[in-house]
């Protein structure tokens, strides 16, 4: 089964769908994504029925790259906007921008690796140089080879090679009209990528997580905020419900034909790049319009927005958390049922990522507001 992929970025202050500010429906995206990628990896190899077994799950992972690219694309075009009217230098943006992405991400993910490489966790030290260098994308995308718990640290892989070399695209193409068509290039080139890979190496590690691969994907978000930037009528027409319904409604029955008909090509080259349109169309409906009556209830929940604040540590501890249960029950000698299992990893990733946002996350965050976004 394919592994999940992550997001984990981007909180603001704001609810307005402006190019500024925070768009509080996007946690609950978040949470949806999270939350499929969790059920993939402990539960669906459960399940026996080959519709429960074709069900994307591990597409959360899909619907986190766009919107991570959305959020990032969005953020570099507005301050990248302003630095120009205000005649600022390419520089000060770049390091700000830096800054605050290490800020987010750095400290959960090493202290993490680095707790973990003490105690001699399987594959802790084995790893520690890729672990150490964000490339386990690199190192399984070479050897074709599942990593154990570190499996899904792939995507934090991709993504830090995604903002390592995302912002120079609006240096190189400063005009709006040459960056939207830098972007639909990138994204054209990361399908041939695939497809290569697919056909002449044949390693699908390396078809799914080496990074130019993922980048259709990330652009796809990205070009979604570039049409609500320099788009906005056409981006309105994007968020309405109405084409929402139309491309999920096509986007379940090819679902279904590819479980009845086992429709391989289609669920390798096809079914992924048909889910992040779908994502876009929720991001743009969440962003744009906002959802309305019970799925904006939920949306809006402060249960829900948390867990969304909380997702990047959700993400991180999950995996670990099976191998935990499983030592912590056999020391108690407690027996688990299937449901009692999975309400423990449920509680346990809660907990951690709550205790991990509270005592490390959080007061590192607020470091952020020494490097504050520019205002226009």
């Amino acid at each position: 089964m394919r592994n999940s992929r992550s997001f984990y970025d981007s909180q603001g202050a704001s609810n307005s769908s402006t190019n500024s500010g925070y768009l509080p429906q996007l946690d609950g995206l978040r949470v949806l994504a999270v939350g499929m990628v969790m059920l993939g990896h402990w539960w669906q190899w459960k399940w026996t029925q080959p519709l429960l077994q074709g069900l994307p799950l591990v597409h959360g992972v899909t619907l986190f790259f766009v919107l991570s690219g959305f959020l990032i694309t969005r953020i570099l075009l507005q301050e990248n906007q302003i630095r120009t009217e205000n005649g600022q230098g390419y520089l000060p943006f770049m390091i700000r921008f830096y800054i605050r992405r290490t800020l987010r991400i750095f400290p959960l993910y090493y202290m993490v690796i680095f707790s973990l490489f003490l105690i001699d966790y399987p594959n802790a030290r084995e790893l520690f140089p890729w672990l150490l260098s964000y490339t386990t994308n690199i190192y399984q995308s070479i050897h074709n080879t599942y990593v154990g718990d570190f499996n899904h640290f792939w995507s934090l892989g991709v993504e830090e090679q995604f903002y390592l070399f995302w912002p120079w695209l609006l240096l190189a193409f400063p005009r709006s009209k040459s960056l939207i068509w830098a972007m639909v290039g990138m994204a054209v080139l990361g399908m041939a990528t695939r497809i290569y890979l697919a056909v002449e190496v044949g390693k699908w590690m390396a078809t799914s997580y080496f990074t130019l691969s993922c980048m259709p994907i990330l652009a796809m978000g990205g070009i979604l905020a570039w049409i609500q930037r320099y788009r906005p009528t056409f981006a309105l027409r994007l968020g309405r419900s109405s084409w929402l319904a139309v491309l999920f409604f096509l986007y379940l029955a090819g679902l279904l034909l590819q479980i009845k008909f086992q429709w391989i090509w289609y669920k390798e080259m096809v079914d992924e790049y048909f889910f992040a349109l779908l994502s876009m169309l929720l991001i743009a409906k969440a962003s744009m319009h906002g959802f309305k009556g019970w799925m904006g209830r939920i949306l809006m929940t402060k249960g829900v927005r948390y867990a969304g604040q909380i997702s990047y540590g959700l993400y991180v501890f999950h995996l670990f958390v099976p191998s935990l249960t499983h030592r912590i029950s056999s020391l108690l000698h407690i027996r688990l049922g299937e449901i009692g299992t999975l309400a423990v990893y449920v509680g346990l990733t809660f907990g951690l990522a709550h205790a991990s946002w509270i005592f490390l996350e959080r007061p590192i965050n607020r470091l952020k507001h020494r490097f504050p976004y520019l205002k226009a």
